[in-house]
């Protein structure tokens, strides 16, 4: 497995600083490490459970609004069936003040010409 530790924490961050609640416990969403990014879901609904799963729309809703979020944010994510979503990369890094200004400064590239 690809180790996206650092897309993982970020993801992590973001969301809940968009006041979901990111940890382990009774919300059930779950966040973890994929072979190809961060997948974002509902753990299998296997068995009995103390606080039951909830219902399908609620899911579907969360989910998109994640999603939303995430996208709002700059990250590129792919829904996965109807409840689940993949997170393969994260927004770009931020421009500092300086480089800003340089980068207004540079002239705008002049197309070549192709003479056939």
């Amino acid at each position: 497995m690809v180790e996206h530790r650092q897309l993982f924490e970020d993801v992590t961050a973001d969301l809940a600083r968009a006041g979901f609640d990111t940890g382990r416990g009774p919300s059930g969403l779950r966040i973890d490490r994929g072979p190809q990014g961060v997948v974002i879901g509902w753990p299998p609904t296997d068995g009995p459970a103390d606080d039951p799963p909830p219902a399908e729309g609620i899911r579907a809703a969360v989910t998109g609004t994640v999603a939303a979020v995430l996208r709002e944010t700059g990250y590129r994510v792919a829904e996965v069936g109807s409840d689940e979503l993949i997170v393969t990369g994260g927004p770009a890094p931020a421009v500092p003040p300086e480089a800003a200004e340089d980068l207004a400064r540079e002239p705008a590239a002049v197309p070549e010409q192709w003479w056939g």
